[in-house]
C-alpha cells in the first residue's frame, strides 16, 4: 500500500513537473514569437524610414524642378494665346526676356540645377529660336549658348531630334533617365514639358540636374555598418550604386530581386522589406519611387538588421533555463500551491504573445511562487522598456538628440489637422540653416562638423525651451513655436540676430562659432490651409537671410 502512494505520488510530481516545463516552452515560443514578430516590425519600420529620410532631399530637388518648369510653362501659355505672334521678332524677344529672369532667377536659387532651356516652336519662328544655358564652374554663373550650338544640341538634319520630336508627338512632360552628356562631361537627369497654346506646338521648355548632386545626397545616409542607398529602374537597371557608381545595364536578377518584380512595379515598400541575397550575403531593401520615376532603395544585410534579436534570443533563453530550474524545484517543494498560480502565469504568457506588457499578475504571496510572478512582471517591464526605447530611438535623431524627420512628419500631419478644428492652433515656423557646415567639415573633419551641429542645437533648444526642435536635413532645423515661445517670439527671435553672419574661419576654432540663417512665420488661420504655406514662408525668409549674409557663396 506505501509503495503505491509512493507510486501516485511520483506520478503526480511528474504531472505537475510536465506542465511545469510545457508552460516554460510556451512561455519561451511565445517571447521568441513576440521578439521575432517586433523586431521584423521594427526591422521595417526603420529601413523603411531610413528609405523616406534618405530620399527626402531629392524629392524636395525633383519637385521643385517640376515646380519651377511647370509654372513657367503655363506663364508662357498665359503670354502666348495666339501662337502666330511668335513671327514677330520683337514680341518673342519679350517671351524670351520674359522666360530668361525667371528660369535665371530659379536656377540662382538652387544648387543643384545644371541647365534651362526654352526652344520656340521654327515653323512658328521662321527658325531655330530660343535660349540655352549652362552652369560653368570656373565662372561660378549661368553662361548662354550661341545660335549654333542650340541648332547643334536640339536640332538634326529632319528638324528636332528624335528625343524631342517624341516628346513633343506625346505631348506630355517627361523625365529623362541618367544619361551621359559628352558635350560636358556630366552625368545628369532632366525634365522637359511641351507647351500648346490652342492646340498648336509652342514651344519646349526644361530643366537638368547634374546626377552628382543626388549622389552627394546619398552619401550621407548612414545605414547601419555597411548599409547603403542605390538608385534603379522598376526593371533593375542601376543609375546608381556602391558597385556601379555610374550605372550599369543590370536586371532584377542581378541582384536577387527577380521575384520582386511586380512590387517594384507600385509605389514604395510600404511597411514591407524585400529579402533577397546578393553576392552570397542576405540582405534586405526597402525602396521608394522617387518623383522621376526612379526607385531610391536602402539596403543592409540581415545579420547587422536583426543583431539585436541574437543578443535577445540568448537572453531569453538564459532567462528560460533559469526560469525553468526555479520553477520545478518549486512544484516538488510545494505543488499543490503552485497549480493555482500557474494558471496566472499561463496566462500572462500568453498575453505577453499577444504584445500585451501592460496587464500584470497580482500575487502578493510571500513566497516562491510570488517572487515568480514578481519575475514575470519585471520581464513585463523590461520588455514594454525595451521596445519603448526602440520606438523612442526611430522618433530621434542619433546625433543631435533632438527629433527626426520622421516625428517631424507626424508634427505636420497633426498640425495639418489641427487647422480644420476649432480653436485654430497659435504657431509659427523657425527655419535654421547652418551656414558653410560643408566647408567646417572639408577643412577640419566631420567631428568639428558635428561639434558644430551639437553646439548650434544646444543654443536652439536653450533659446526655445517651450517649443520642439526637429531636424529636417543635414544642416538643417525646424522649430515650431508654440506655448509661451510663440508669446514671446518677438524677442526670441531677436536673440537669433547676432548669429546671422558668415563663418569666420580666421577664429581659432571656427566650428564653434554659432553662425546660421533663419527665417519665421506665423500661422495666419484667415489665409493658411495647411501647414506647407507657413513652412514655404519661412524657408523663403530663411534662404533670404542666408544669401543677404553669403551671397554667390551661399551654401
Amino acid at each position: 500500500m506505501r509503495r503505491i502512494i509512493w507510486s501516485l505520488q511520483t506520478q503526480f510530481l511528474v504531472l505537475i513537473l510536465g506542465i511545469t516545463l510545457a508552460l516554460i516552452l510556451v512561455l519561451g515560443f511565445l517571447n521568441l514569437q513576440t521578439v521575432n514578430g517586433t523586431s521584423t516590425r521594427i526591422a521595417a519600420m526603420s529601413l523603411n524610414w531610413q528609405a523616406q529620410r534618405t530620399s527626402a532631399p531629392i524629392q524636395g530637388v525633383l519637385t521643385s524642378t517640376m515646380d519651377m518648369t511647370d509654372i513657367l510653362a503655363n506663364e508662357l501659355i498665359k503670354d502666348v494665346p495666339d501662337p502666330g505672334r511668335l513671327s514677330d521678332p520683337a514680341f518673342r524677344k519679350g517671351i524670351l526676356v520674359h522666360l530668361q529672369k525667371h528660369f535665371n532667377l530659379s536656377a540662382k536659387n538652387s544648387t543643384t540645377v545644371f541647365g534651362y532651356y526654352v526652344q520656340f516652336n521654327p515653323e512658328l519662328t521662321g527658325g531655330p529660336a530660343g535660349f540655352w544655358y549652362t552652369w560653368d564652374p570656373r565662372r561660378s554663373q549661368y553662361i548662354s549658348h550661341s545660335r549654333e550650338a542650340m541648332g547643334a544640341y536640339f536640332y538634326g538634319k529632319g528638324g528636332f531630334l528624335p528625343y524631342f520630336r517624341d516628346l513633343i508627338a506625346d505631348g506630355k512632360p517627361v523625365w529623362r533617365n541618367p544619361y551621359d552628356d559628352h558635350n560636358f562631361g556630366v552625368r545628369r537627369i532632366s525634365y522637359s514639358i511641351p507647351v500648346y497654346s490652342n492646340g498648336t506646338f509652342v514651344a519646349f521648355l526644361g530643366m537638368s540636374i547634374r546626377m552628382d548632386t543626388l549622389v552627394t545626397m546619398m552619401s550621407h545616409a548612414r545605414i547601419y555598418d555597411t548599409g547603403y542607398a542605390a538608385l534603379f529602374s522598376d526593371d533593375g537597371e542601376i543609375f546608381y550604386h556602391p558597385d556601379y557608381p555610374d550605372g550599369a545595364p543590370t536586371t532584377l536578377k542581378d541582384f536577387g530581386l527577380e521575384p520582386y518584380a511586380e512590387q517594384l512595379k507600385d509605389r514604395d515598400s510600404g511597411m514591407d522589406l524585400l529579402s533577397h541575397h546578393y553576392r552570397g550575403i542576405k540582405k534586405e531593401m526597402a525602396f521608394i519611387t522617387l518623383k522621376n520615376g526612379m526607385n531610391l532603395g536602402v539596403v543592409a544585410p540581415d545579420e547587422e538588421i536583426y543583431r539585436e534579436r541574437g543578443y535577445t534570443y540568448g537572453r531569453l533563453l538564459f532567462l528560460t533555463i533559469l526560469f525553468g530550474l526555479f520553477t520545478s524545484g518549486l512544484a516538488i517543494v510545494t505543488a499543490n500551491r503552485i497549480i493555482a498560480p500557474l494558471k496566472d502565469i499561463d496566462a500572462a504568457a500568453k498575453r505577453m504573445g499577444q504584445g500585451d506588457y501592460d496587464t500584470f499578475i497580482h500575487n502578493n504571496r510571500g513566497d516562491e511562487v510570488g517572487e515568480l510572478a514578481q519575475n514575470m512582471n519585471q520581464t513585463m517591464v523590461l520588455m514594454k522598456d525595451m521596445f519603448a526605447r526602440l520606438e523612442k530611438q526611430a522618433m530621434e535623431d542619433t546625433l543631435t538628440r533632438v527629433k527626426n524627420n520622421r516625428a517631424y512628419e507626424q508634427m505636420v500631419h497633426e498640425l495639418n489637422h489641427r487647422m480644420y478644428q476649432e480653436p485654430k492652433p497659435a504657431f509659427g515656423v523657425l527655419m535654421v540653416d547652418v551656414n558653410d557646415l560643408k566647408g567646417v567639415n572639408d577643412r577640419f573633419g566631420h567631428e568639428q562638423g558635428n561639434l558644430l551641429l551639437k553646439h548650434t542645437v544646444k543654443t536652439i533648444c536653450d533659446l526655445f525651451k517651450h517649443s520642439p526642435v526637429y531636424r529636417v536635413g543635414g544642416d538643417e532645423f525646424v522649430v515650431i513655436l508654440q506655448n509661451q515661445d510663440y508669446t514671446n517670439r518677438k524677442a526670441l527671435l531677436e536673440q537669433l540676430r547676432p548669429y546671422s553672419r558668415k563663418r569666420d574661419y580666421s577664429l581659432k576654432e571656427p566650428w564653434l562659432q554659432l553662425a546660421f540663417a533663419s527665417g519665421f512665420s506665423n500661422y495666419d488661420p484667415e489665409t493658411d490651409e495647411n501647414y506647407l504655406q507657413v513652412f514655404l514662408r519661412a524657408d523663403a525668409a530663411m534662404y533670404l537671410d542666408k544669401k543677404s549674409r553669403e551671397g554667390k557663396e551661399m551654401r
